[in-house]
């Protein structure tokens, strides 16, 4: 694994139920250069995303959210 990992916050627009939040990182996950999301059930419109920056950028990971329908921002690296 490459030791270029990065993190990047990701604010939703969406009021998501825990359900839907675990669906949607589960297929995040599945996403090249992603080594893990999360979310604190507290604060559920924040998804963290760490990801292998060798593989993948912010960008692109944004671009994935959006193209699930969500509205999503960078708010943090």
């Amino acid at each position: 694994m490459s030791s270029n990992l990065n993190e990047v916050m990701l604010h939703l627009e969406e009021t998501l139920d825990e359900e839907t939040l675990h669906t949607l990182e589960d297929g995040v996950r599945q996403d090249a250069g992603v080594v893990s999301v999360g979310h604190n059930p507290d604060n559920a419109h924040m998804i963290m995303v760490v990801y292998d920056s060798e593989t993948t950028r912010a960008a692109s990971l944004l671009h994935t959210f959006q193209e699930r329908g969500l509205h999503a921002q960078v708010v943090g690296l």
